[in-house]
């Protein structure tokens, strides 16, 4: 991702965040019974995403406004948010079986990198946690997410058959490889819950468990399934889906 994307949409959310909570500067000092928050999330990410990434971080900026309901401390929270999950080159060729009979790591390789950046909106449900002992204030909350993020999966391979007749002479040999791009985003629903502590009036802690998706890309190239037409080197089968993971998030908010 390009830095100054990046950025943009920093401030985006900020603009986002200082337009929801002016009414709340007038409303919070009122008996409204909303509320609203600013907060940055960062997060370890496992499972399939993991995998296809092969990175395990996320990222996001966002805004919350919260209403009590039902009495007794409980409310209603809607988040949203943007996020970024990262991902990294790595070679996906599977040199410990080899099924290729590649003769080199050096001259032949299978690079992808898959990441996505985009909207995350929340709806949750809270009431107050009791914790023995310790002077601050909890609440646990559980809800619902959905995710649309945009994709971009990379691929790139170079796969170097050696003439077997002069070894010693590669650039004689028979290659496969193809690099290319591909984009996409998609609706994605998942779930979350965790715990907040109010560290000040203005300032707290949330620690959150999550389960997430994202569009995936899948490429394979005819070299695994045909070794003989040469003619149709550079080519290979493609199919998409989801790849989904877990998520343990940290996240830092701040009272508008």
């Amino acid at each position: 991702m390009k830095a100054h994307g990046f950025f943009r949409a920093g401030a985006a959310m900020a603009l986002l965040g200082a337009f929801v909570g002016a009414p709340s500067l007038r409303a919070q000092g009122s008996d409204s019974p909303y509320s609203y928050l600013f907060k940055i999330r960062t997060g370890l990410t496992a499972g399939d995403i993991q995998k296809t990434h092969f990175d395990n971080k996320l990222i996001s900026f966002g805004a919350e406004v919260k209403r009590e309901v039902f009495g007794g401390g409980q409310a209603l929270k809607c988040e949203l948010a943007w996020e970024y999950v990262p991902g990294r080159h790595h070679d996906i060729y599977p040199w410990d079986t080899n099924p290729l009979n590649l003769p080199s790591r050096a001259r032949s390789y299978e690079n992808r990198k898959e990441y996505g950046q985009g909207i995350n909106l929340r709806l949750a449900y809270s009431a107050p946690l009791t914790v023995p002992y310790i002077g601050l204030n909890f609440e646990w909350f559980a809800g619902l997410g959905l995710d649309r993020f945009k994709v971009r999966s990379e691929v790139e391979y170079t796969f170097n058959y050696i003439n077997i007749n002069n070894p010693s002479r590669p650039d004689l040999g028979n290659y496969d490889g193809n690099s290319f791009v591909m984009e996409s985003s998609q609706f994605s629903p998942g779930i979350f819950g965790g715990v907040k502590c109010k560290l000040t009036p203005d300032f707290g802690l949330e620690v959150s468990f999550r389960n997430f998706g994202m569009w995936h890309y899948e490429y394979t190239p005819i070299s695994y399934y045909d070794k003989t037409n040469f003619a149709l080197y550079g080519t290979g089968t493609s199919k998409t889906g989801s790849s989904r993971g877990w998520a343990l998030e940290l996240a830092l908010t701040a009272k508008l």
